[in-house]
């Protein structure tokens, strides 16, 4: 169960991208992970080495930071255009009146 919210957490952000990114195909995106080489982010990870996010002509980087609270920070600051973590995130800034 936790596995699906993962991938359905990480293709959302994929779609959105996508989404975002339609009219300047190969533009560069920086996506940002708690911690790349935890299990949790394994599907940002696939996504990227099965090259899923060039099949959909997105050039996607993918960052690592020790801990979500710090992708979070980044994505704020607009070093990144899209964060791969557990939706618990969002809940916290938006009681901070941070909506993203």
């Amino acid at each position: 169960m936790r596995t699906l919210r993962q991938i359905a957490a990480v293709s959302g952000v994929a779609f959105a991208l996508a989404a975002a990114s339609t009219a300047a195909h190969a533009e560069k995106l920086t996506i940002m992970v708690g911690g790349a080489t935890k299990i949790i982010y394994l599907p940002a990870k696939l996504t990227e080495q099965l090259g899923y996010f060039k099949d959909e002509g997105l050039d996607v980087d993918i960052l690592s930071q020790l801990a979500g609270v710090d992708a979070e920070n980044e994505l704020l600051a607009g070093a990144v255009q899209g964060v791969v973590g557990f939706y618990d995130h969002t809940i916290d800034l938006q009681s901070k009146g941070k909506e993203i």
